[in-house]
């Protein structure tokens, strides 16, 4: 109803909104204890239209207030940690959900991301990276860390415009607990504000959910491709970033479970590398050594620098099986040149679509899983075009 908060602001004084019994209450007892002279008459009149006004504004900010339909929740996807297609793919299951569910969605670019492959975004809307106009982010890369402080201060901003949840890959622990602080500082009404965990495993308090992949069982499927790709003989070099997460542990963890059963198969000593360019030059420094015949990429970067380097070496003829995981284009179009031979995929677009179920879920208060299973696939030139694969591989085709 058009101008209710006036109504309102009639209804309530500083010693609080009278009930209607109350106001009838007290314009009986004006009637009863006023004199009947000629001259109290036309005050006690005054006085019963005053009554009968405040029990009918009253009754009009009740009805206004009724009337007034409920905002949708407002929930907020802070940029995945990773570039590409798999935070592509979270975006637009996020998007999805919060549409089917009359949700209003946030996406909060936390930093540029690199080489975006699809900018288009049906959010809501759409914040800035935080880190956009400042002096220390012009003309260079973010650091690691001035990273991981751009997604704190994306979660806080996204706070300040009344998020109700938060989705969030997040690039470190640190920056986890940082961000379920402030949602906890945000909580009102002794609520706080939920945090669900997309594609990483950390073991930090007073997370909502976690939707991740196994990523046990994701190393045990990359192990045993490799195997049966060197038949069960031969030497394999382990290259990816630091262990900061569980998850990487857990991947790293599976690969080398899976191997146990192939007494033939060496693992040489893991070469830690953190981006694309160092990877290179990691699996550079490996392949310099003839006997390896086999590489296991931790993830999209690792992959990708794998794949440079055996490009680079191809005029050797020398034959080296590659299993990586991801599913960036570059990577998809390599397994179909058949630099990759395996890749290990998780579905992204599941991991932002359940994502915002969880969220409201949790909103609604209706029970919620403290943690969800990703399916992941192992992947080849031989069954990429499947129907199902082709739904996990580009969910951003209509």
């Amino acid at each position: 109803m058009k101008g209710s908060s006036k109504y309102r602001d009639k209804c309530n004084s500083k010693y609080g909104r009278p009930s209607r019994r109350a106001l009838r209450d007290m314009a009986k007892k004006s009637q009863a204890t006023l004199p009947v002279s000629p001259e109290i008459r036309p005050l006690r009149a005054l006085l019963q239209a005053a009554a009968a006004c405040c029990l009918f504004i009253c009754a009009a900010c009740g009805m206004a207030e009724a009337d007034e339909p409920a905002l949708p929740p407002r929930i907020a996807l802070i940029t995945p940690a990773g570039a590409g297609e798999l935070a592509e793919a979270i975006r637009l299951g996020a998007e999805a959900a919060a549409k089917e569910r009359s949700a209003q969605l946030i996406t909060v670019e936390a930093y540029p991301v690199d080489n975006p492959s699809h900018t288009s975004s049906n959010a809501d809307f759409t914040i800035g990276p935080p880190f956009a106009n400042t002096a220390a982010a012009a003309g260079r890369d973010l650091t690691r860390s001035e990273r991981e402080q751009a997604q704190v201060q994306a979660a806080a901003l996204a706070l300040e415009q009344g998020a109700a949840a938060i989705l969030v890959d997040p690039l470190s622990e640190q920056a986890l607990g940082d961000i379920v602080r402030e949602a906890e500082l945000s909580g009102t009404d002794g609520g706080i504000v939920p945090v669900i965990v997309l594609n990483d495993e950390f073991p930090v308090k007073g997370i909502t959910s976690v939707i991740s992949m196994d990523n046990l069982e994701a190393g045990r499927q990359a192990g045993q491709a490799m195997a049966e790709l060197l038949q069960g003989r031969g030497q394999i070099a382990l290259v990816g970033p630091d262990p900061t997460s569980a998850g990487l542990v857990n991947r790293e963890q599976g690969i080398r479970e899976a191997l146990t059963s192939y007494p033939a198969i060496e693992i040489k000593p893991k070469s830690v590398c953190n981006n694309r360019e160092d990877c290179w030059q990691a699996v550079k420094q490996q392949l310099d050594q003839p006997e390896v015949t086999g590489v296991v990429a931790l993830q999209e970067q690792a992959s990708l620098g794998a794949a440079d380097e055996l490009n680079r070496r191809r005029a050797e003829g020398r034959k080296v099986s590659i299993v990586g995981f991801g599913s960036e284009q570059q990577q998809l179009e390599q397994l179909q040149e058949g630099v990759f031979q395996r890749l290990i995929v998780q579905n992204g677009y599941s991991a932002g679509y359940l994502g915002i179920n969880q969220a409201l879920a949790k909103l609604e208060h209706r029970p919620v899983q403290r943690r969800v299973v990703l399916e992941t696939k192992v992947v080849s030139t031989d069954n990429m075009f499947w129907m199902d694969n082709q739904k996990l591989l580009f969910p951003f085709v209509q």
